[in-house]
């Protein structure tokens, strides 16, 4: 009985060790899961090591190893053998192990996906141990027993007996779920003390699941339950987790749609596919909620249309975990929308329907009422009789008659007796009203006078009916007083300088074409005088832009005095003046030259309380003794006035051949029909030069160069700095111009692939009005966007004509075109004239860039430039940049594009023109 006893003890110690197995490894299974799943989700690999060494600090783990779907190891502790793990047997039976430990694995389970696999050895010293004391114990038991007596033996089996057989049984009931097994402490011996650690694992046990059990029950009351389809989308873009009522609305379970790709993108139509992508991306990218709706094709091919509704999902560090989607399904709404929608326009044709009924039984009436009642001419009905039938208020408003007097029945010749005003031709207004009377014919447009200076034009239209027959007349009068006003106005501003009131040089060029075919055509002669203001430069640079213009005012003022009604005076731009002297002789000219010059050096200015005195410069041509075109009468002016201004200043010349017979003069003359020839037989060219960003290195624009193939040797390129001084002078730039903006649009037009374009601008486009229209215009007939072209302008030509420089930036930036300021530094003192130039970028003038890691002063001067520019959010521009020394330097002043030699050279086939990407300079700028 004592063998069986201790036998059976065994067997129950054993049982119970090996029920506490299984119960404490599928604790662990539940607390690993737990603590794994969500780490392994999101690929935290650095937190499932922590965790691991964490959990294996306890007693009773021997290793762990984690490994991904794929069979990877991602995280272990405790396993350093190469090879492979052991494998799994599942079995707990610790009288079969060898190695002291179970070798085990779970999967690791979050939300029904799996996304790994944990091995790991459970030990089984333990048991062993426990196994192997209570063998002796029993045996020493036994052979007291034996000693000692029989039935003390019996009643120590019994005892024991008792007290394991009670736990063996809330053992079995624990190991089959039943959690609430309490027994009762009647002993302190080890089974006391297996008793009370019984009890307290089955109470930890109970507790732990009662917590998840309710959670869980929380979790799928809210989540499975919700009316519309709730998910859960990470970073990447991908569906980790969906509510069941997704097949509700969908028709696919939540295990087809954790499966898709792109979630919901699959499901919607294919003209949404795209939509639904691009929000989705969008969203994950916001830090705020948002919806937008979209059609989805369910399961079985039914179109409806869905609401999603997201809000971004942040961890308890605050880390961004994806979006929370809420997908509604919103067909009854869009379909009730549709058909009221439907009902609308049924409604609307019925409407429409009957408003025409109804239109047309007083459709005459109704139209003519509707009509002539809010157009803005006058109108006056009358029958054959010549009795007023029908007027409108305009009608009224123009002959000035007061409202309350009633015209209807009265005959037409009384209805003028009622106005206010006068006719400041009366009796040319009745002799032509005759006439009109005298033909039921339509009469032409006839101008009335007013008194008050108002133009009415009247027009007369005879009425029939549909057999032809005349039954009254329709008078039309319209006051065009304003479209007049407006016209002369347009007219003057096209043709006048806009600060001075003079004539500008578009007009100067047109009356001088017309003074050389008149004198041509009668055999008579004439004179061109040029001059401008000495030292006009330093007035600008010191007392600013607006003394500047008092002083253009004043002396276009003081000129004008002295000129004839026949005298062309205009102002060519800056502090230029030109005077057209028709049927002038020499003499007139001088005599004329030498008052200018005398009035302008006798003009007091006082500025900045100092007083000053200007002189000018005057050079005078004669036609025909001196040229025989209006360019080389313009140069010979022009070189005449600089033949005064090497006499001294304050003077005037005449154009003296023998003073003007060197190679400059030589080149001017050669240069005007080498630019003509250039144009006629298409020898100019196109060259471009990269601009690129100075943070990255990635191009931002290319800049347009002119280039003229020599006619001579076409292997040869002339530069531009050779004819556009020539073409300035004799204003062929103003073609030239022309021509770069049309090429570089058209080259725009012939790809979106092809970066923007930088073209530069004459100074003496300036006072060029149209051209600005001339862009927009081009812009529209190529279908190009304003944004890709840049208009680059030199900052000394719209300092010395700012106030024009300003009004042509003002209408380029209206086109939608970015605006340059090229060869910005030139004078410092022309940071004050950023505040009326408001170009967008600023170009600093090359001078301070060649030598800039040497020169202290210049590196000042480019951060000072940069530093204001960025203040008034404006970008730079460095140009000349020739090494990388010059270029990391820009980079640290911040300024945001660079050009020049150290990144390309100007370049006929640029390789961005076709389409390539500049990858190697992009490296070498990094």
């Amino acid at each position: 009985m004592l063998t069986l006893l201790v036998t059976n003890s065994l067997r129950l110690s054993q049982e119970s060790l090996q029920t506490q197995a299984v119960q404490r490894n599928t604790e662990l299974k539940i607390l690993f899961n737990a603590a794994l799943a969500a780490p392994m989700a999101e690929h935290d690999y650095a937190t499932l090591n922590e965790i691991l060494t964490e959990i294996r600090r306890g007693e009773g783990i021997v290793y762990m190893v984690l490994t991904d779907r794929s069979g990877n190891k991602v995280a272990s502790a405790g396993w350093d053998e190469p090879g492979a793990l052991p494998k799994s047997n599942g079995n707990l039976d610790f009288s079969q192990t060898s190695n002291n430990h179970f070798d085990l694995a779970i999967p690791i389970k979050l939300a029904e996906n799996t996304y790994g696999t944990l091995s790991y050895g459970l030990s089984s010293t333990f048991l062993k141990n426990a196994q192997s004391h209570l063998l002796q114990q029993s045996l020493l038991i036994a052979a007291i027993e034996i000693i000692l007596s029989f039935v003390l033996l019996a009643m120590l089996g019994y005892w024991l007996t008792r007290h394991l057989s009670l736990l063996t049984k809330a053992t079995a009931s624990l190991a089959m779920g039943d959690f609430n097994a309490v027994l009762p402490v009647k002993s302190d011996d080890e089974v006391g003390v297996l008793t009370q650690t019984f009890n307290v694992m089955s109470a930890a046990i109970r507790s732990r699941i009662d917590a998840l059990t309710q959670s869980e029950a929380q979790f799928h009351a809210i989540a499975d339950y919700a009316y519309g389809c709730e998910g859960w989308i990470d970073q990447e873009g991908y569906l980790i987790w969906v509510n069941p009522s997704v097949d509700r609305i969908t028709g696919y379970s939540p295990l087809e749609c954790v499966a898709i790709a792109r979630f919901p993108a699959d499901f919607a139509v294919a003209q949404d596919r795209d939509l639904v992508s691009r929000t989705i991306h969008s969203a994950l990218q916001a830090n705020t909620g948002g919806n937008f709706e979209f059609r989805l094709q369910r399961k079985d091919g039914e179109i409806i249309w869905i609401a999603v509704f997201w809000q971004p999902i942040y961890g308890p560090n605050q880390e961004h975990n994806g979006i929370r989607t809420s997908m509604l399904d919103i067909t009854e709404r869009k379909n009730a929308e549709m058909a009221l929608q439907r009902a609308l326009t049924d409604l609307k044709r019925a409407d429409e329907g009957r408003q025409q009924y109804l239109n047309e039984i007083e459709e005459e009436r109704a139209r003519l009422l509707a009509l002539l009642g809010v157009m803005n001419l006058g109108i006056l009905f009358v029958n054959a009789n010549n009795q007023v039938k029908y007027y409108n208020p305009t009608f009224l408003r123009i002959w000035m008659i007061p409202e309350d007097i009633e015209l209807v029945g009265h005959s037409a010749e009384e209805v003028l007796t009622h106005s206010t005003n006068k006719l400041s031709r009366p009796d040319h207004f009745s002799k032509h009203l005759l006439n009109v009377l005298e033909t039921h014919e339509v009469s032409d447009s006839f101008e009335i006078q007013m008194d008050d200076g108002r133009v009415v034009t009247q027009l007369s239209y005879p009425v029939r009916d549909h057999d032809g027959r005349f039954f009254g007349r329709l008078w039309i009068y319209e006051d065009v007083t304003r479209e007049r006003q407006t016209a002369e106005q347009l007219v003057y501003l096209a043709e006048r300088d806009a600060l001075t009131g003079l004539f500008n040089r578009r007009r100067f060029q047109d009356e001088l074409t017309r003074l050389l075919s008149d004198s041509d055509r009668h055999g008579r002669q004439g004179a061109l005088l040029f001059f401008d203001l000495d030292e006009f430069k330093y007035i600008n640079d010191t007392f600013g832009h607006r003394a500047g213009d008092s002083v253009l005012i004043r002396v276009a003022g003081e000129v004008a005095v002295l000129t004839r009604k026949n005298e062309v005076f205009s102002r060519l731009g800056g502090d230029e003046f030109a005077l057209l002297m028709p049927d002038a002789s020499e003499k007139d000219a001088e005599i004329l030259a030498e008052r200018i010059v005398r009035a302008v050096s006798q003009i007091p200015f006082r500025m900045e309380g100092q007083n000053l005195r200007l002189t000018t410069s005057l050079g005078i041509a004669h036609y025909p003794k001196n040229a025989t075109s209006a360019e080389d009468l313009i140069a010979h002016a022009d070189a005449a006035m600089y033949q005064a201004k090497d006499a001294g200043k304050n003077t005037w010349r005449s154009y003296r051949p023998e003073l003007d017979a060197s190679r400059e003069m030589v080149n001017r003359l050669t240069w005007n029909d080498r630019i003509a020839s250039a144009f006629e037989k298409s020898l100019l060219r196109l060259h471009f030069q990269g601009v690129y960003y100075t943070h990255n290195g990635q191009l931002s624009h290319l800049e347009v160069l002119i280039r003229m193939i020599d006619e001579t040797d076409e292997s040869r390129l002339i530069m531009p700095g050779h004819f556009i001084p020539y073409a300035e002078k004799n204003g062929k730039i103003l073609d030239i111009d022309r021509w770069v903006i049309r090429e570089s649009i058209s080259l725009l037009a012939s790809s979106e692939l092809i970066p923007s374009l930088a073209v530069n601008i004459s100074g003496r486009s300036f006072d060029e009005p149209t051209l600005p229209h001339y862009i927009a215009e081009l812009l529209k007939e190529f279908n190009v966007a304003p944004d890709r072209l840049w208009v680059e302008l030199t900052e000394t030509s719209a300092i010395s004509d700012l106030h024009d420089a300003e009004r042509f930036i003002e209408a380029l930036r209206k086109t939608g075109c970015h605006t340059c300021l090229d060869d910005f530094g030139t004078g410092f003192s022309s940071f004050a004239y950023l505040k009326h130039l408001k170009a967008d970028v600023l170009k600093i003038d090359g001078l301070f860039i060649r030598d800039l890691p040497n020169d202290r002063d210049n590196q000042v001067f480019v951060k000072s430039i940069v530093d204001v520019a960025r203040g008034l959010g404006k970008k730079t521009v460095a140009e000349f940049v020739e090494n990388a020394e010059t270029l990391n330097m820009l980079k640290q002043f911040g300024v945001d594009m660079v050009q020049g030699y150290h990144l390309d050279k100007p370049q006929e086939h640029h390789p961005a023109l076709v389409c390539l990407k500049a990858d190697k300079i992009s490296t070498d700028i990094r």
